[in-house]
């Protein structure tokens, strides 16, 4: 059971994350976040993929979002995300991240610790170490 609710409740969350770098990735200003948001986008798409892919094999389909605090994004944030420029939307984009990656790194680590099946165990385990040095990466721009 650990192991659908993560897979149903991750694909929400990967998807809003790839939607996110996918918006705002042509307007960042500072070319690290415009390579976060790349990397964010590629590796979302392959961990969404392959935690559906899962879930059809079960016969299961993602659910249609995600519960995690921070992990949903409110309306309108993709909005607003659209309409921000330069500097502005620079330090949206981390803020919106860092807080998105802080509720998918809860999910993953859970998933790690209590899954059943060892290749989701796995992806989560890659999940939570790419989240946290995102996070690392988001927290060192927010400094500078």
């Amino acid at each position: 059971r650990a192991d659908v609710w993560f897979m149903q409740h991750m694909v929400p969350h990967l998807l809003q994350d790839i939607s996110i770098a996918y918006l705002t990735r042509d307007r960042l200003t500072d070319p690290e976040l415009v390579r976060l948001a790349g990397r964010i986008h590629r590796r979302g798409q392959e961990h969404a993929a392959a935690l559906q892919g899962w879930l059809a094999e079960r016969g299961l389909a993602p659910h249609g979002h995600s519960h995690q605090p921070g992990g949903t994004l409110r309306p309108g944030d993709l909005e607003r995300l659209s309409r921000l420029e330069g500097p502005a939307l620079d330090l949206a984009f981390v803020r919106v991240m860092t807080a998105r990656h802080r509720a998918g790194g809860e999910l993953a680590a859970t998933e790690a610790r209590a899954g059943g099946l060892p290749e989701v165990r796995e992806l989560a385990r890659q999940l939570l170490a790419e989240q946290r040095a995102q996070l690392t990466d988001l927290r060192a721009w927010r400094r500078a």
